[in-house]
């Protein structure tokens, strides 16, 4: 197993960082691993493995200050990365690779990125041959009164320090280093998932006719399964694959958040999946 570090400055400041993880002799195309927030690449390592042992071409992405990337500032939001990080990515791996389009698999907020970006540049739709979000959504995690407040005090804590302590919501292994967090807070709040300038980004996803497993998961507080299915049943694609990791669907428990990428059920039940979803979607 081989994996390399590349480290590639953006043209708005900041810098990403890809690790390429790969067998011998991978083949077809390249596959971009993103994480969530709150992570970094560690937290797709076990994942990225998997399919390179199955001869893919992984490229683990660390976005928005994460890991060994740099924000470009510490005040930027969910769109900021998906708009400069992910284009950046996707030009990178494509000149290294010398394919034309990308796989781009992703876990949590790691999954906001593509489709915001689709769903404001429906015509980049081409770089992709196809896109798996696990554990993404953006409008059902405060649906109780509870909830928003909770939700409340994340976007004061985030807005006063720039960041989000993992403490704050210790779903993944670093701090989030930007104002991120406090932008997804107050979409669930408000229940509705909107840019900055009034994007209705449900809305959007109705152009969006590339390849996608959307998979939830059953015991998922962070990404509830009706948040996942409402972007799963925005976007416009013919070919779509709506996924729920639990024992009624055949798996061996119900899946919290952090199951869907690590662990032996994720290895054994959903991983082999998604493997033969890829290939299928790689003939194309």
């Amino acid at each position: 197993m081989n994996e390399t570090r590349h480290l590639v400055d953006m043209h708005c400041g900041g810098r990403i960082a890809l690790h390429r993880v790969h067998g011998r002799e991978p083949f077809g195309r390249p596959i971009i691993v993103a994480h969530g927030s709150i992570s970094n690449a560690d937290t797709m390592r076990t994942m990225s493995r998997f399919l390179a042992d199955q001869g893919f071409d992984c490229w683990m992405l660390e976005w928005g200050g994460h890991g060994h990337s740099t924000p470009s500032y510490p005040k930027q939001n969910c769109e900021f990365p998906a708009f400069n990080d992910l284009p950046t990515a996707v030009d990178c791996v494509l000149e290294h690779t010398q394919h034309s389009q990308v796989f781009w698999l992703s876990h949590s907020g790691g999954g906001h990125l593509p489709l915001m970006y689709l769903g404001r540049h429906p015509e980049q739709q081409s770089r992709f041959a196809g896109l798996v979000t696990m554990g993404t959504q953006s409008t059902k995690a405060a649906t109780r009164l509870r909830d928003k407040f909770g939700c409340t005090v994340l976007i004061g804590i985030t807005t006063v320090l720039n960041r989000t302590p993992k403490v704050i919501l210790p779903l993944g292994n670093e701090h989030e280093p930007t104002r991120l967090l406090a932008q997804w807070a107050g979409w669930n709040i408000r229940e509705r998932w909107h840019g900055t300038d009034g994007l209705d980004y449900l809305q959007a996803l109705s152009a969006m006719t590339i390849p996608t497993v959307i998979v939830a998961g059953a015991r998922d507080r962070a990404a509830p399964i009706a948040g996942c299915r409402e972007i799963y049943d925005a976007i416009g694609s013919d070919d779509k694959t709506w996924l729920v990791c639990s024992e009624a669907n055949g798996f061996s428990r119900d899946f919290g958040h952090g199951e869907l990428i690590r662990g032996p059920a994720a290895r054994e039940e959903l991983f082999p999946k998604l493997v033969d979803w890829i290939r299928d979607r790689d003939q194309y």
